[in-house]
């Protein structure tokens, strides 16, 4: 009798330490399986050349679509881009299949050199891809005057859809004249 009161005293314990395991396995799935690759950002440079203001936005990610890209003057007027260019590039790499020579030496001055010849076949490589775009526009100052003036106050902002098709935006400084 004393035994199984022993036991059971014990047993609680037991559970409890069942359950720690039990919510940590529990929270450390949750975390992977949550961890996903944050959306990479934009890079989104201006410059004003001959009252133009130039954009280049670089890096879009997959999946964001760029809605709109307007100058924002000091009084909240928005002047919308023109000439909004696309351009995507692709770039892969992986290895060529086929035979392979190779040509070497070994040894050493006091043993000698012991020259080599290899032949083999090359099998190729997992190919890798990587897609980026970039978004090229210009925006003609309709006021250069006014622009010169409080171009401090002015803003680009990019206006786009991300992933989940919500809209968001980004907003960076108008360039100096």
């Amino acid at each position: 009798m004393e035994r199984l009161r022993k036991t059971m005293a014990r047993f609680p314990s037991a559970v409890i330490t069942a359950r720690r395991a039990v919510v940590l396995f529990a929270l450390l799935a949750t975390a992977c399986a949550g961890e996903r690759e944050p959306p990479r950002s934009m890079h989104v440079s201006v410059s004003l050349v001959e009252q133009v203001v130039r954009l280049a936005v670089r890096d879009i990610p997959p999946g964001r679509e760029i809605t709109a890209l307007v100058l924002v003057d000091g009084g909240g007027g928005e002047t919308p881009a023109r000439d909004r260019e696309i351009l995507t590039r692709e770039q892969g790499s992986g290895g060529n299949a086929g035979p392979g020579v190779g040509i070497g030496a070994s040894g050493g001055s006091s043993s000698g050199i012991s020259p080599y010849i290899s032949l083999g076949y090359l099998f190729r490589n997992d190919e890798t891809s990587r897609r980026s775009r970039s978004m090229t526009a210009e925006i003609p100052l309709a006021d250069p005057a006014a622009y010169a003036a409080g171009y401090r106050d002015w803003r680009i902002v990019v206006r786009y859809r991300d992933q989940l098709g919500e809209l968001q935006s980004l907003s960076v400084p108008a360039p100096p004249p």
